[in-house]
């Protein structure tokens, strides 16, 4: 189907059926020649700019006349088709080694509109599939819709916002999901084939019927990250003890009886998968994620699925972000081989979902980079098109400026080991910053540009968290800190470090010495998480994300020497945003609206700060909306950053489709 909805003009499956012959030497067919850019787009489905990118940076291929202009383009949809099947994901062939060798197996595309799609969930049988998409309109606020293996696409809700988590019922006759209303997200429900819509559970998310038909789990925010467990028979509910905190996702076992959850006791213990028995119990923490982090994957924080004696997860490796399966002991729960990669091949593929012998995933195109845009630095205003500045697979993020603006420092997980940057934005000159430590995370440059200060996670328990910093001139490291709780975030000045605290609930500030390692408290809050924290230009302000458990961000300003003990001086400047960031001078805030869902975001907005007095000015200021690609708030640390005269963000093209393969 084409982005509105509407049939394509022509197939784009492998076996399309010709009308016309070819001419001689490969020429386009007479009968069926795309003779423009617009017609070209029309037959992929895509916008112009996309297409336009395709053909100059991924060989999309496009003719032109010899004699004629270079807008005057023409394309062979069956060289077009060819050009799309290669694209997309395809399990790398296995040498044969005898008859008996088994065969790799094989992908069936479950959807085939690739719009911006998110959390496939199979039913019992994996005849259906329910998902999030925007139904491929750049914009549009991603609803719950759901698929026969084979049929076409039912969108079963319209106008709810923030929609996530959608699965099935025992007996597949109901979709449950969750989305947020004015104040918290709520848990609801409505038949698979459509129907009204009614609030299942408020003040919950993450809500699953157990295989039996006979409990619903879910994960209550008031109070916060207590696992409930409801009866569906009218037999009331209970809480489900389990003595962990900062639960995450909460899937059922095939029988039943247990429960797996993401989620650790206490902040010194990383967070892992752990095996909660229903009728009652101590929780067993079953080690497959800390099993990963040893083999250097790093996980992203995606629902996983549990089928049989597998678990399902997403994580980031050598080949890119794909789906892995941990096989664990069914009378211990610990793992008993190694982590097995399930989706190999070029594109991202993440949010497994295992039943009826299948898995389900979302597979996207892996291009996940450091793009930039021209700024009016008066007005605030961007200009001219959007620039690449990096290329290649994995994933970019945590970026960082030096005080004049001229060298960038981000992460980049393009290998097995995490790599550390700095880019001369003048130049252009690229280098990877070397070091000894295994995984070296969330990098921050020093204001004079001359050292780089980064984190990494040392598996426990207890896991420790150290603060490395590193010359640039010479490559010297030394250990700021053994453990200082959570991940460098910005310089404060030339001594001192601002840290997010990590795995510990809600969140917090601290801020580090560089020189002794003391640490001192700088913000926290005993209600809101807070995150994404931007220090002003001018050192005296901080702006950052302030979240209720289950609500919607927003963007908060607050005097950095009032915010470790006043919380009622925080001042929110945006509601539904998130990802501040100053412009150069501290005179405009930007940030990122919640729109078109939390995950991925399209549009830049901005307000006029008054950095003497901290007033802001009650209109917004639209900046850019994107379209085609994404900034991908899933991600952690993805917030852009102001350059003298570009704003520099992550952007990836995360369109796609759900695909299904037997396990």
């Amino acid at each position: 189907m084409a982005r509105n909805g509407a049939p394509l003009r022509y197939p784009l499956s492998g076996d399309m059926t010709k009308t016309s012959e070819r001419t001689p030497q490969g020429s386009a067919p007479i009968e069926r020649r795309l003779d423009s850019w617009k017609e070209i787009a029309s037959f992929l489905g895509r916008g112009v700019r996309t297409v336009q990118r395709w053909e100059r940076e991924e060989g999309l291929p496009v003719r032109r006349l010899a004699h004629a202009q270079r807008g005057s383009v023409f394309a062979d949809p069956t060289d077009l088709s060819a050009w799309w099947e290669r694209r997309q994901i395809k399990p790398d062939p296995k040498p044969a080694t005898g008859p008996d060798t088994a065969s790799a197996p094989q992908l069936q595309r479950v959807t085939t509109t690739t719009t911006t799609t998110v959390w496939p969930a199979l039913s019992s049988d994996a005849r259906m599939v329910v998902y999030v998409s925007d139904g491929g309109t750049d914009g549009a606020t991603p609803q719950v819709w759901l698929q026969q293996i084979g049929g076409a696409a039912v969108q079963l809700t319209t106008g709810v916002r923030d929609c996530a988590e959608p699965a099935f019922s025992a007996d597949d006759t109901r979709v449950i999901f969750s989305a947020i209303d004015e104040s918290t997200r709520n848990v609801y429900e409505l038949p698979t084939l459509g129907g009204p819509l009614r609030i299942l559970k408020r003040a919950a998310r993450n809500a699953r019927f157990s295989p039996d038909g006979k409990w619903l789990t879910y994960i209550s925010l008031e109070p916060r990250d207590a696992i409930r467990l409801a009866s569906t028979g009218g037999g009331g509910e209970q809480s489900l003890t389990s003595g962990l905190v900062d639960i995450a996702f909460v899937t059922w076992s095939d029988d039943s009886c247990h429960v797996l959850v993401l989620a650790h006791p206490n902040p010194s213990v990383d967070l892992d998968y752990w095996i909660v028995p229903v009728a009652g119990g101590a929780a067993i923490d079953t080690g497959v994620l800390r099993r990963a982090r040893q083999r250097g994957l790093r996980i992203v924080s995606m629902p996983p699925s549990w089928s049989g004696d597998s678990v399902f997860y997403s994580a980031v490796g050598r080949h890119g972000l794909h789906v892995w399966r941990q096989r664990i002991s069914a009378a211990t729960f610990e793992p008993t081989s190694e982590p097995e990669l399930m989706t190999p091949g070029a594109e991202h593929s993440f949010y497994p979902a295992a039943a009826g012998g299948k898995l389900s995933f979302l597979g996207t195109h892996a291009d996940t980079n450091l793009w930039s845009v021209a700024i009016d630095a008066t007005a605030g205003t961007t200009s001219g098109p959007l620039r690449r500045l990096t290329r290649g697979a994995g994933i970019v993020n945590h970026l960082t400026l030096s005080r004049d603006g001229r060298a960038l420092a981000y992460f980049a997980a393009r290998s097995i080991r995490g790599e550390l940057h700095v880019r001369e934005l003048e130049s252009g000159v690229d280098t990877m910053v070397g070091g000894d430590i295994a995984d070296r995370w969330f990098p921050t440059i020093s204001p004079n540009g001359e050292q780089i200060a980064y984190g990494t996670i040392v598996p426990g328990p207890p896991v420790q968290r150290p603060l490395f910093l590193t010359s640039l001139a010479d490559g010297e490291t030394r250990v700021v800190h053994d453990d200082c709780g959570g991940r460098p975030r910005q310089w404060l000045g030339a001594r001192t470090l601002l840290v997010e605290t990590f795995g510990a609930g809600l969140n917090s500030f601290v801020v580090v010495e560089t020189h002794t390692g003391a640490q001192r408290p700088l913000l926290s809050s005993s209600t809101r998480g807070v995150s994404n924290p931007r220090v002003s230009p001018d050192g005296r302000w901080l702006a950052f994300d302030a979240a209720h458990p289950g609500g919607s961000p927003a963007v908060v300003v607050a005097r950095i020497e009032h915010i470790a003990s006043n919380e009622a001086e925080w001042v929110t400047v945006q509601v539904s945003a998130s990802h501040p960031f100053w412009s150069r001078d501290g005179h405009l805030l930007y940030y990122l609206p919640t729109t078109p869902s939390l995950d991925f975001r399209n549009r830049i907005a901005a307000r006029r700060f008054d950095p003497s007095t901290g007033h802001i000015d009650s209109e917004a200021i639209d900046v850019l909306t994107l379209s085609e690609m994404f900034v991908p708030a899933m991600l952690p640390g993805i917030a852009p950053i102001v350059a003298p005269d570009q704003i520099i963000f992550v952007l990836g093209d995360y369109r796609g489709d759900v695909w299904m393969m037997d396990v």
